[in-house]
């Protein structure tokens, strides 16, 4: 018997703050992988070593939490079969599931005997005054770009106007390295979450399928990462190695924010999608994309090399971390070399800043690996 259920649609972070707000710390509440294992132990008593009477008593609770990473650890006929499971033993005053996959939603709607409740995860409206935030965000983290900022903020502004659910898509394209990325975890950070940041590009074409369309239920997919993301902005890296056959997965996600597969229902009302990649122009982008998937794309922002100036900078405060991670003999050695300088005199050689960052990194631990290591076996 279960007198009330709350179905929570949203970010783990989110769920355990309503489970903080909701469940009295001195109420009887039990994990769902605890009542499984007494449901387990029912089905198979010899192996159990629980005494048959105690099997077939009722266990009273006030709670139970069934936390969304639980569903990967049960078999299918479980996930079929929720309700009916869940009830078996326990007579439990409150359920609460955190973003279940379609056939537990629709076990738990078919049990006519318990009030259902449904609560989801509140994502910041923009406002004039988020949208400072953000624009202010995206100047203190992201070198140069002025133009690329100014029109993210007028997409974004677009999308604060819109009286409809449409999300806004923004396609950053350029050269590796140069803000993109860093532009995407700047607008998540200051509307209020870690960013969701889903890369196609490290799948094989067979993983990608199962992950976009679904595949078993203990399997990630698109779907679910979505459904538990904390903050309503979603980066799709490297949106041009995506295999094109998968581009109408995107179409209704695009326009309605909606998207579904195998497991789960998907609702993305006014997200913000950004996708990156290394195109050189637009019409490369229209070209490879195709007219369908290209008028889904609000606006396509072009990121520009950096300058030498904005390079300079990069190394100076990638050089100022790296030896603050430092010992004091450690530090010496660095000051001592001409590594800083050199980098600075050549920072007009890099175009992809994340190699730039990798070649300084490399060259300080090869320093200190030769002298403190390798010369002193010799």
């Amino acid at each position: 018997m279960i007198n009330e259920i709350t179905i929570f649609y949203g970010s783990k972070k989110d769920f355990e703050k309503y489970l903080v707000k909701e469940i009295d710390p001195n109420e009887n509440t039990i994990p769902f992988m605890e009542l499984i294992q007494h449901y387990n132990a029912r089905l198979r008593p010899n192996e159990s070593g629980v005494g048959e009477d105690a099997l077939y008593e009722n266990i009273d609770v006030d709670n139970c939490i069934v936390r969304a990473d639980d569903y990967g650890s049960v078999l299918a006929h479980v996930i079929s079969n929720f309700i009916n499971i869940v009830g078996l033993n326990h007579d439990i005053n409150r359920l609460y599931v955190h973003n279940p996959p379609r056939r537990v939603k629709e076990s738990i709607e078919s049990y006519s005997l318990a009030t259902i409740n449904y609560q989801n995860s509140k994502y910041p409206e923009l406002s004039q005054e988020t949208l400072k935030e953000v624009y202010s965000g995206l100047n203190e983290r992201v070198l140069g770009q002025q133009s690329c900022k100014e029109q993210i903020i007028s997409g974004l502004y677009r999308l604060m106007k819109q009286s409809n659910t449409k999300p806004v898509v923004l396609m950053l394209y350029g050269m590796s390295g140069v803000g993109k990325t860093e532009s995407a975890k700047s607008i998540s950070s200051s509307l209020g979450g870690e960013l969701l940041r889903i890369q196609f590009s490290m799948m094989q074409t067979d993983e990608a399928f199962n992950y976009i369309f679904g595949s078993e239920h203990s399997k990630s997919s698109f779907a679910r990462d979505m459904m538990g993301r904390e903050a309503n902005v979603i980066l799709i890296d490297e949106f041009d190695k995506v295999n094109p056959t998968f581009y109408n997965a995107f179409y209704e996600l695009f326009d309605e924010g909606k998207f579904s597969d195998t497991n789960y229902d998907v609702d993305l009302g006014q997200a913000i999608f950004l996708l990156t990649s290394n195109f050189a122009d637009e019409d490369e982008i229209q070209k490879y994309l195709g007219p369908a998937m290209f008028s889904r794309i609000g606006c396509c922002i072009k990121y520009e090399d950096l300058l030498i100036e904005q390079k300079q900078k990069i190394i100076e405060g990638w050089y100022d971390e790296i030896f603050s991670r430092l010992d004091v003999r450690e530090q010496k050695c660095i000051e001592e070399s001409n590594i800083e300088q050199w980098f600075l005199d050549n920072a007009d050689r890099y175009d992809n800043i994340r190699i730039l960052k990798a070649k300084l990194e490399n060259a300080i631990f090869d320093k200190l690996a030769m002298e403190f290591i390798i010369s002193n076996d010799k």
